[in-house]
Order: C-alpha cells, then structure tokens, then sequence
C-alpha cells in the first residue's frame, strides 16, 4: 500500500520543483525527504559523478593506494550492523 499525498505535501513539492522536500514527523521528530523518483534517481546520479571525479582526481594526482577489498566489506558490515542496532 502506497500512502497518499497530503494536500500540504503537493504544495510543498509544487513550490521546489525539481528539489527535495523535509518533512519532519512531529510525534518523532524524524524529518524524511519526499522526492520524484525521477529527481532521486538524478540526485543519486550527480552524487555518484561528484564521488567518482573526487576519485580521478586524485588517480591524475598520483594519489593511490593499495585496495583492500576484505577490509573495506568489513568496514561497510560494521557500519550496517551499527545502522540496524539503532
């Protein structure tokens, strides 16, 4: 089930086309994003060319380093299971 859009929701997403939205949920004081999936899908694009220049970058400097592949799936376990305790 797909909840629907408020009224205060569509204004909000009207008056920032293109741009993401906060919405802060006031008995838990979350604040989630309310996107199109076509303009998430860019945000996550432009971030991962963002990342990706910042590392050839750093490759046309000489900037490298051995890669350890174990480690780096250790590191990204460790942050889930931080993420998923809380």
């Amino acid at each position: 089930m797909a909840p629907k859009l408020t009224d205060e929701q569509r204004l909000a997403l009207e008056s920032r086309p293109g741009q993401p939205v906060e919405i802060e949920d006031d008995r838990t004081q979350r604040v989630y994003v309310l996107v199109t999936r076509d303009d998430f899908q860019s945000l996550c694009d432009e971030r991962l060319r963002r990342e990706l220049e910042v590392g050839f970058e750093q490759a046309d400097r000489g900037d490298l380093a051995d890669w350890d592949l174990d480690e780096m799936l250790s590191e990204a376990r460790r942050r889930r299971d931080s993420q998923t305790a809380h």
